[in-house]
């Protein structure tokens, strides 16, 4: 463990030797950076089930999909698309703890069922009373926004409509979360203001250099949880830590965002697809399968108002290269699929791989024409 490292748990658990000491998150979205500030004692079971999700990366990329003007902002359980993404088990409900649904406060959503509450939450951006428990159980308070509000209070006045598969109430432009990370406000004032995210961003590649996966996965909450770091390659970096940690589900949705976020022109960006293939599938049946099918590698496409004829000939070289290779990987699969004497296990990975292959190969194609239009334009 760096030096680093060891200051910054040196200085949480010093923290979280004070009872009164409340778990913090923070919350990056496109529109801004909030601090939340969660209710253990008074809502442990929900806080922990928050956490969860927190510490899987689950909330990367969901978006805040609900917006009711002088309400509620809602969101932590669909992405981009609007798809729902797959949940834990739902947790107890807990709206009888003191805490009520005061603007600001930070509450579980559920369905009609008070035992149902899942991922999603919903931040109150007024008093609201009938959201509190009575004669019937409530919506629990879990926490409440420490800052940011302002962020909220923003979102809660973007203009709505039926989007998607949902009715009404989506936002526009849809508002969408970053990341979520629990952090201590101690260790990042230990860290030199100026030039936080180069100094932890150095730390976490040498952290990962030297192999130490936990130090960099410390390294990079710190770095989330400033909310100013966007580093494709910083993100690519944390994919792999969690994969050599053994968290698959993390890199998945690291690796998920950072594709949504990140120009194809960019070198992490094909190598991000590629890893995403790999570790998307399950382990034991990719590695099965890697014995039959060879993935091709995704070429890194270049930036085309910058580069010359020549980088443009080689890229193109590089695409028609990985399409050839691709329609081989994807003949491979094909015979996988097909063949009933395989497992079916065997049999559904390779229906996965090949619907990612498929997708890979049309957004590098799409994306490879985008450069070429930009390159004519030059002109």
């Amino acid at each position: 463990m760096n030096d680093r490292v060891r200051a910054l748990a040196a200085l949480v658990a010093t923290c979280g030797a004070v009872s009164v000491h409340a778990t913090e998150v923070a919350v990056c979205t496109d529109r801004g950076r909030a601090v939340l500030e969660l209710a253990d004692e008074e809502a442990p079971q929900h806080v922990a089930n928050f956490l969860r999700y927190v510490d899987m990366g689950f909330y990367s990329g969901t978006v805040f999909h609900r917006v009711q003007a002088d309400f509620v902002v809602q969101g932590g359980g669909l992405d981009r698309e609007l798809r729902a993404r797959s949940t834990l088990p739902p947790v107890a409900n807990e709206s009888r703890n003191g805490l009520k649904n005061t603007r600001g406060t930070v509450a579980a959503a559920r369905t009609a069922d008070p035992d149902s509450a899942r991922s999603q939450f919903f931040v109150n951006l007024v008093d609201n009373e009938a959201l509190d428990a009575g004669r019937e159980q409530g919506y629990t308070v879990f926490g409440r926004v420490k800052e940011g509000m302002d962020v909220f209070d923003a979102i809660g006045r973007l203009p709505t409509g039926a989007a998607g598969p949902l009715p009404a109430d989506v936002p526009t432009p849809l508002p969408a979360i970053k990341s979520i990370v629990r952090f201590d406000e101690a260790a990042l004032a230990a860290l030199p203001e100026e030039g936080r995210e180069e100094t932890l961003a150095a730390e976490i590649a040498a952290a990962a250099a030297a192999g130490n996966a936990g130090d960099a996965l410390e390294l990079m909450a710190q770095y989330r949880a400033l909310c100013s770091g966007d580093d494709p390659d910083v993100a690519l970096t944390e994919a792999r830590m969690a994969l050599a940690a053994d968290d698959r589900r993390r890199a998945l949705f690291v690796l998920e965002e950072l594709l949504a976020t990140t120009d194809e022109t960019h070198a992490a960006h094909g190598a991000a697809l590629t890893l995403y293939r790999e570790a998307a599938a399950d382990g034991s049946m990719a590695q099965e399968l890697l014995a039959y099918c060879a993935p091709p590698a995704v070429p890194a496409l270049p930036d085309a108002s910058a580069v010359g004829m020549e980088e443009m000939v080689a890229s193109q070289r590089q695409v028609r290269e990985f399409v050839t290779a691709g329609e081989a990987y994807l003949a491979c699969l094909s015979e996988i699929i097909d063949d009933e004497e395989r497992s079916g296990g065997l049999r559904n990975a390779a229906v996965e791989e090949h619907n990612r292959m498929v997708a890979a190969m049309e957004r590098t194609a799409a994306a490879f024409n985008e450069q070429i239009r930009i390159f004519r334009s030059r002109d």
